[in-house]
C-alpha cells in the first residue's frame, strides 16, 4: 500500500505513514496540488510564472527551487520527477485522492452499456467515488496573488463537483428502480444539496417521496424549487417539473413515470463541411474523447496553425450521426473570433434551448445561471470555435456532466489555460502530403492529372495546410475552366504573392461574419496584437528561404541581433505563429513566412 497520500477533496493536505506532513509554505500545497493533477511533466518557466506571477523570470524560477525542498526533504521517497526544465508526480509513488476519484469514474464509464445505466459493478465503484469526495476541491484553500492559479483551481472544482452530482444520480437512479426508495432519498437529498438549483434533482426527489407516500412533501418539494429558482436566477421551472407537480396534485400514475424524451436541439450549427479530406483519424480521436469509455474527456480543446482546419473538423464533428446518438439533446455552437458579443451568442444558446425570455436577461452571469440549469440534466455537445481569449470562453462553460465542450484556438496560451490538464488540448496537424495531393484533386483535377509533377511540389511547398491548398485549387480551377494555361499560375502560387491576395473559401473564412477578407488579412489577425518590437522581429524571420522554415534560438539570436530570443519565442508560440519541434528547433508555417515577409516590406516602406 501507497504510504505516501495527498488529500485534496476538503482542506489540501499532505501524508506520510499516516501521518500529517507540516508544510509551512501554501505554495508548496498549490505546488504538489497543481501536479499531481496533471498527466505530464509541467515546465518549470510556467508553473514559476503561475505560482509566482509578480516576479520576474529569475526570481521566480529561484522561488520554485527554494520551494521544492518543502516537498521532498520531510519524506524519505522519491515522489517527485525533477529535472532542469521539467518538473512532474511519480504517481506510482503516491496515492491522491482526486486522481483515485477520477480513475473510478473511468472505470464506471467503461462498462459496454449506456452511460446512464448502472450495473451492481457500477453501483460498487460510485459507492467508492463519492466516499472519497468528502468535501470540495481543496476547500478553503487559495492564493491571494494568483488569479490564474486561483482560476484552474475553481475549473477543477466545478469539475469534480459535476462529476459527483453525475455518481449521486446514478445511484439514486438504480436504487429507485431496485425499489429501495429510502437509500434512493438519502442519495437523492445529497445530489440536491451538492447543487440546489439542480432541477432534476428536485424532480428525483418529487417523485421519491410520492414513492414513499409522502405525497404532501413531494408537492412541498416543488414550492422549494419554484422559490429557489425565482430567487437564485430570476426564471421559472422547467415544463418537465410543472407537469410533474401537476401529475402529483392529480394524485395520477403518471407522477411516477420516467421523464419524458427531449428534443433535439438544432440551428446555429454552420454548414456540413464540403471537403473533409485526410482527417479521418482526427475524427475518430476527437469522437472517443465524446464518448463514454476511458478515452472520455469532458472539454477537448483543438489547437492548431492559422487555416489548419479547427473549425472544419469542429463542424464535420458537429454533423456526425455518432455524435447526433451520443448526444441526444443536440449541439450548441458559438464562434467567437476577437471581438464577440458574449451575451449575443449565449443568447442564441438560451433560444435554441427554449429558455423563457432570455432577452430579459440583462447581464452574462445571469444567463450563463439560467443555461447552466437548464443543461444540468441534458446531453449536449457544445462547440465553442476561434477562441482569442480566455475570459471571452469562461461564460460558456454551462454543460452539465453528461454534456461534452469542444474549443478551438489558434493561441498556444489560451489552448493551455483552458483545457483543464495538458491531454486535453488536441494539437491538430498539418496534412501529410498524400491526403493534400487528394484534397487538391479533388479541387482541381485537371490540374493533378496534367501537371503532376508540379502539382506534388505546390503541395509540398504549402506543406500540407488546408486553407492554403483550398484557395490554390480554386484558383487553378477557375483558371483551368476558361482555357487558360496554369502552368503559370502553378509558378505564382508556389511564390506566395498571388495567395496572399486571394479570399478564402466561403466555408474556412470566419464563421458568422458577413465579410470574406483575403488570406493575408487573416493572417494579420494572428500579428496584429503583438507589440511593434515583437511584430518586427516576427517578421524578419520572413528571411529565412529554406522550406520547412525552421530554426534554433543562436539563427534567432542573430536574425533578431539580441543576447536572449528566449522571451520573444515564447510569445510567438502562445500566439501560435512559431511551433516547437525536435532537436530544439522551431518551425514557421510556409504561410506565415509569406505573412512574415509582406510585413517586412510594410515595415521597410515606412
Amino acid at each position: 500500500m501507497t504510504e505516501l497520500k495527498l488529500f485534496l477533496f476538503g482542506t489540501p493536505r499532505l501524508e506520510y505513514q499516516r501521518r500529517a506532513i507540516p508544510l509551512n509554505r501554501r505554495k508548496a500545497l498549490a505546488l504538489a496540488a497543481y501536479l499531481a493533477l496533471a498527466e505530464q511533466p509541467q515546465s518549470r518557466d510556467a508553473v514559476a510564472a503561475l505560482l509566482w506571477p509578480d516576479l520576474d523570470q529569475a526570481r521566480a524560477r529561484a522561488a520554485l527551487r527554494s520551494t521544492l525542498p518543502t516537498l521532498t526533504s520531510p519524506i524519505p521517497l522519491s515522489w517527485l520527477e525533477v529535472d532542469r526544465s521539467t518538473l512532474a508526480v511519480k504517481h506510482e509513488a503516491i496515492w491522491i485522492d482526486a486522481i483515485a476519484f477520477r480513475r473510478l469514474l473511468a472505470h464506471s464509464r467503461s462498462h459496454p452499456h449506456d452511460a446512464e445505466t448502472s450495473c451492481a459493478e457500477c453501483v460498487a465503484v460510485l459507492h467508492q467515488a463519492i466516499e472519497l469526495y468528502q468535501a470540495d476541491f481543496m476547500a478553503g484553500f487559495s492564493l491571494a496573488d494568483s488569479v490564474e492559479y486561483d482560476d484552474w483551481q475553481l475549473r477543477q472544482r466545478e469539475w469534480l463537483s459535476r462529476e459527483l452530482s453525475g455518481c449521486l444520480r446514478r445511484l439514486s437512479n438504480y436504487y429507485s428502480a431496485q425499489g429501495q426508495i429510502v437509500t434512493a432519498l438519502d442519495l437523492a437529498q445529497r445530489w440536491l444539496a451538492l447543487d440546489p438549483l439542480h432541477e432534476a434533482a428536485h424532480r428525483q426527489l418529487m417523485r421519491l417521496y410520492a414513492a414513499n407516500g409522502q405525497r404532501t412533501e413531494a408537492l412541498r418539494q416543488y414550492q422549494h424549487c419554484v422559490e429557489r429558482l425565482e430567487a437564485d436566477l430570476a426564471t421559472r421551472p422547467e415544463d418537465e417539473t410543472t407537469a410533474l407537480y401537476a401529475a402529483l396534485q392529480a394524485n395520477t400514475d403518471g407522477a411516477l413515470s420516467p421523464e419524458p424524451g427531449t428534443t433535439p436541439t438544432s440551428g446555429l450549427l454552420p454548414a456540413l463541411p464540403s471537403l473533409v479530406i485526410g482527417r479521418e483519424d482526427d475524427l475518430a480521436n476527437i469522437k472517443q474523447r465524446l464518448g463514454t469509455g476511458a478515452g472520455h474527456r469532458p472539454l477537448t480543446m483543438i489547437q492548431g496553425w492559422p487555416g489548419v482546419g479547427k473549425s472544419t473538423l469542429a463542424a464535420a464533428l458537429a454533423h456526425a450521426p455518432e455524435v447526433a446518438d451520443q448526444f441526444p439533446d443536440g449541439v450548441l455552437w458559438a464562434s467567437l473570433g476577437e471581438a464577440p458579443s458574449v451575451l449575443s451568442e449565449l443568447l442564441g444558446w438560451a433560444e435554441a434551448l427554449h429558455i423563457d425570455d432570455p432577452g430579459h436577461t440583462r447581464s452574462i452571469a445571469e444567463l450563463t445561471a439560467q443555461l447552466t440549469a437548464v443543461l444540468r440534466d441534458k446531453r449536449v455537445l457544445l462547440i465553442l470555435d476561434d477562441v482569442w481569449q480566455v475570459e471571452h470562453a469562461l461564460p460558456f462553460r454551462v454543460g452539465g456532466q453528461a454534456c461534452s465542450l469542444i474549443m478551438t484556438s489558434r493561441l498556444n496560451d489560451v489552448a493551455q489555460a483552458l483545457a483543464p490538464t495538458a491531454q486535453d488540448v488536441y494539437r491538430l496537424a498539418v496534412l501529410s502530403e498524400a491526403p493534400a495531393l487528394e484534397l487538391l484533386s479533388e479541387l482541381t483535377p485537371e490540374t493533378v492529372r496534367d501537371f503532376p509533377n508540379e502539382a506534388r511540389e505546390l503541395v509540398r511547398d504549402l506543406e500540407g495546410l488546408p486553407l492554403a491548398l483550398q484557395v490554390a485549387g480554386r484558383l487553378l480551377h477557375t483558371e483551368a475552366q476558361f482555357g487558360w494555361g496554369i502552368r503559370d499560375l502553378l509558378a505564382e502560387l508556389r511564390d506566395g504573392a498571388r495567395l496572399l491576395r486571394a479570399q478564402p473559401p466561403s466555408e474556412v473564412a470566419i464563421v458568422g461574419r458577413d465579410t470574406s477578407p483575403t488570406i493575408a488579412a487573416l493572417l494579420q489577425r494572428s500579428t496584429a496584437a503583438l507589440e511593434a518590437g515583437i511584430r518586427q522581429q516576427f517578421a524578419l524571420l520572413g528571411l529565412f528561404v529554406p522550406k520547412p522554415a525552421t530554426f534554433d534560438l543562436a539563427a534567432m539570436a542573430v536574425a533578431w541581433d539580441v543576447a536572449d530570443p528566449r522571451p520573444t519565442v515564447r510569445q510567438l508560440v502562445n500566439r501560435g505563429l512559431l511551433e516547437p519541434i525536435s532537436g530544439g528547433r522551431f518551425q514557421l508555417h510556409a504561410l506565415l513566412v509569406l505573412h512574415a515577409r509582406s510585413l517586412l516590406e510594410e515595415i521597410e516602406r515606412s
